[in-house]
């Protein structure tokens, strides 16, 4: 089991050496932060996931595999989606720091929901770990809602600067929105109403 484990260990170093790589060389030749489309935010999604699979693996050993399903599931619905991977100049329009502020927190928010997720689904399924699961969903739950928070606001402000409106209400907006509400109520419900355990665990699947 020991020398599986330092295998896995070291898959996950590979992977995450290589997707650093291949990101900043991207951004090296692209002279801007890979930020700009679905390719490249799925990519940065990938990324986010192998460093919090790297960064918790000590504590928490389960999320070794959670870093290679949400990396490689990142990278497959780009793939999928026939995302363009060509470097392009950015439009006039979206050359603004507040675009990428705003999607790199909306990504490391979605990459922390994600591995919440799985924590949940493992609880469900195995109740011998459950406290340790449910520990790790309430380190990464605080981060993720401030990151989702503070990416819809510099996200409306990148809007007033790019198209002069702050909200229009289109899809990826009402979404990230209802997603930071669901969220924020179980933290409100944590503190008021005492929702723990069980209830905690759907939450985290039905917000994700």
């Amino acid at each position: 089991a020991r020398r599986i484990n330092r295998v896995l260990v070291g898959a996950l170093d590979a992977a995450f050496l290589f997707q650093l790589f291949g990101y900043g060389l991207r951004w090296y030749v692209g002279g801007r932060i890979p930020l700009s489309n679905g390719y490249e935010t799925m990519q940065f999604m990938a990324l986010c996931t192998l460093v919090l699979a790297c960064l918790f693996r000590r504590r928490f050993p389960f999320t070794v595999p959670f870093g290679f399903l949400l990396s490689g599931f990142a990278l497959l619905v780009a793939h999928l989606g026939q995302m363009n991977p060509q470097i392009t100049p950015l439009m006039p329009v979206l050359v603004s720091p507040w675009l990428s502020m705003h999607v790199s927190l909306i990504m490391m928010s979605y990459a922390l929901f994600a591995f919440i997720m799985l924590n949940g689904i493992l609880a469900l399924c195995i109740r011998r770990h459950e406290r340790m699961l449910m520990l790790l969903s309430r380190l990464l739950l605080y981060p993720a809602n401030f990151f989702l928070g503070a990416g819809i606001f510099m996200g409306a402000v990148c809007a007033n600067v790019s198209w002069g409106r702050y909200w229009a209400w289109d899809p990826k907006e009402v979404w990230a929105l209802s997603t930071w509400i669901v969220y924020a109520g179980y933290l409100h419900a944590r503190v008021t109403a005492g929702w723990k355990g069980r209830k905690a665990t759907w939450v985290g699947l039905i917000g994700f």
